[in-house]
Order: C-alpha cells, then structure tokens, then sequence
C-alpha cells in the first residue's frame, strides 16, 4: 500500500477516535462503482469526475516516480463507536497530458 495512502487512513481513524463522539464522518460519500476500471494512460480528467465527482483534495505532485504532475484525492470514513471505522479512499495521480498516470483505491 502507497504510505501517503496508509497515512491518510490512519490519520482519519485516529481523528475518529480522538473525537469520542458516538459517530464521526469524515470527507464525502462517493461513488464507487468505477473505482476498479480506473486504467493508467486511459481515463481523462473529465472521465474521472464523471465517475466520482468533485475530489476532496487537489495537490500538485512532485518527484512521482511515474512523472505525474497532479493528485485528486477522495476520501470517507464513517466510524461508530464499537464498531471498526468503514474507510473508502480514492487518490488518482494524472500526467501533464491530463490522463490518468498512476491510481489506489483502498475500502476497508
């Protein structure tokens, strides 16, 4: 798993938890039915918002083994005291051509 990925969730659930309340919900729900057809060098920017929205979070990349340029990133967390956090995150890295570059998704 991406470390950045793992670092997100953790820090999702840690807040969660931090929080104490009896259910917290972080980020917006999204749609997952196109989370496992997201190709490299495939999907274009417009696509990807097609199939999931408006991301949580734009960033510029740097350094990206690949040589993407740009990352969107969605994210949900919903927790209930008791019970184990149900977390969906979505990072999509895009080239400087606008295409897909590089691409995790992770629901637990």
């Amino acid at each position: 798993m991406n470390a950045r990925l793992y670092l997100v969730i953790i820090s999702v659930t840690a807040l969660m938890v931090a929080v104490g309340i009896g259910c917290a919900t972080v980020g917006k729900k999204f749609d997952t039915t196109h989370a496992n057809e997201v190709q490299d060098g495939v999907q274009n920017k417009d696509q990807i918002i097609a199939w999931f929205g408006q991301p949580h979070q734009q960033a510029p990349v740097s350094n990206h083994p690949k040589g993407c340029v740009e990352r969107w990133t969605w994210v949900h967390s919903h927790a209930v005291v008791g019970q184990d956090p149900k977390t969906q995150t979505l990072i999509v890295d895009f080239g400087s051509d606008g295409k897909v570059c590089d691409h995790a998704f992770v629901s637990q």
